[in-house]
């Protein structure tokens, strides 16, 4: 039997404008957004896509947002407070600017054209051109143009660009993606963008509550304004750099070479910027791919570029990969940071089938991490019971994600190394939830790829700022 060790790691707190709190949504309520922008309070111009009645009811959900919006049971959960509002007295310190200049509605006729073929496909293939003139004006007739348009997706449309048995948020084009392709978009005309679903906005007892919706929505609004950061992490080291690499499959390329990398760099500020490499080699009895040596050394001189934009030359690097490091990148990864004294290639993946199994009615705490002895990987709980909500935040039973050290590279405690970890899993400005099971090192560059694939098969410039893609 395999002997194990149990430890326990704190919970990470993160940093708002006035204070610390262990809880994104106290934290906001509380103290504000770490940086509110540029004029102390954001006014958000909100650009709108969709029929009449789609746009009304985001616009109905968006002006219910300035006033609280109640939990959906009276029971109080810690993890689940009633939404605070928006407008000039709002925690946000920011408000939405809805006018009519920013919206591109959909006729009738419209309608008609995009939902006129029995092959979804070819609706989408439809939809997606309307998109591309609808954002191309929205951008070009307005000065200022909106800081964020919005997609509110008509039931109707989505209804005729799915098939039956289908995830309605799976639209496709071919191998094209209506989400990857609307982010694409916003790449080209410089405009971040949010879907939103006719689901998010019905509020019939089957998705999110009203204020689960809000919170969620007011967050991510907010980075991609370009304007706030929600918060950071509190006790990320100033001069170390973090970044995630991840591979992503090009599109009409040699399928036997079809991968390419990309990495995404993390400032302990809590900006983060993307950068994209050479393609991939596959490993020969593996489905795993790695870096030459010398793409190796190419996308880490990049990682270290963009951090050094912000910032001095770092005192330390942190990579972060689901794959081990191949040899050949080991040798090109140093060859970049070969100035950087102190250096960690830390590997991350799930799927071990390990689990530990407490007394009691809980899971296990959020932190603990199972180490079998004389091994260099570590089973670590991201999502489990946390003691300041007073319950497991989840809707499943959590399993550890695997935390593996490089045997080579490794300056670092795996107890610092683990913490850091589980701070990552408190960054993701997509949502407001206490944390996710994936640190964003390596779940948004996973969700970047697809992104990226479809900008650079079109010959879109793509950017380095996070909220395009988000």
């Amino acid at each position: 039997m395999m002997d194990f060790e149990t430890e326990y790691i704190e919970e990470p707190s993160l940093k708002f404008k006035t204070g610390e709190a262990k809880d994104p949504r106290a934290g906001l309520m509380e103290y504000g957004p770490w940086t509110p922008g540029s004029s102390g309070h954001n006014e958000i111009k909100i650009g709108l896509i969709g029929t009449n009645r789609s746009i009304s009811a985001v616009k109905g959900l968006l002006q219910e947002m300035e006033t609280v919006i109640p939990r959906n049971s009276e029971e109080v959960k810690r993890h689940q407070p009633p939404f605070p509002s928006m407008g000039p007295n709002s925690p946000f310190e920011a408000s939405f600017v809805l006018m009519d200049r920013h919206q591109s509605e959909f006729t009738r006729r419209d309608l008609d054209h995009i939902t006129q073929h029995d092959s979804p496909s070819k609706n989408v293939g439809i939809l997606l051109d309307q998109m591309d003139k609808r954002l191309q004006i929205l951008k070009r007739r307005n000065d200022p143009p909106p800081d964020v348009v919005i997609v509110a997706i008509p039931e109707e449309i989505e209804d005729a660009c799915t098939s039956s048995g289908v995830n309605k948020a799976k639209m496709k084009d071919g191998p094209t993606d209506f989400h990857d392709r609307i982010k694409t978009f916003g790449l080209k005309y410089d405009v971040p963008t949010q879907l939103i679903r006719p689901a998010s906005v019905h509020f019939d007892g089957t998705g999110q509550s009203k204020a689960e919706v809000a919170w969620n929505l007011s967050v991510g609004l907010l980075y991609k304004s370009r304007e706030g950061k929600p918060w950071k992490v509190a006790d990320l080291a100033e001069d170390t750099c973090y970044a995630g690499i991840s591979f992503y499959r090009e599109r009409h390329g040699d399928r036997s070479k079809a991968h390419a990398s990309l990495a995404q760099v993390f400032l302990d500020t809590g900006e983060s910027f993307v950068v994209w490499g050479d393609p991939a080699i596959k490993d020969d009895s593996k489905s795993n791919y790695h870096l030459t040596k010398d793409s190796a050394e190419d996308i880490v001189t990049q990682i270290l570029d963009q951090y050094t934009m912000n910032k001095p030359r770092p005192e330390r690097l942190v990579l972060h990969k689901t794959s081990r490091f191949h040899d050949e990148e080991k040798e090109g990864f140093l060859n970049a940071a070969s100035d950087i004294p102190k250096l960690d290639f830390v590997t991350i993946r799930e799927g071990d089938g390990i689990r530990l199994f407490p007394s009691g009615d809980y899971p296990p705490l959020r932190g603990t991490v199972l180490h079998p002895r004389n091994t260099n990987k570590y089973f670590l709980y991201t999502q489990g019971y946390v003691p300041s909500l007073e319950t497991y935040p989840g809707p499943r039973i959590p399993t550890p994600i695997t935390v593996e050290l490089d045997p080579d590279i490794n300056h670092t405690s795996y107890r610092e190394i683990c913490r850091e970890i589980l701070s990552f899993t408190k960054l993701d400005w997509n949502t407001s939830s206490f944390c996710k099971k994936q640190p964003v090192t390596i779940k948004v560059a996973r969700s970047v790829g697809a992104i990226l694939a479809e900008s650079k098969n079109r010959g879109i410039d793509v950017q380095p700022q996070y909220y395009y893609y988000m």
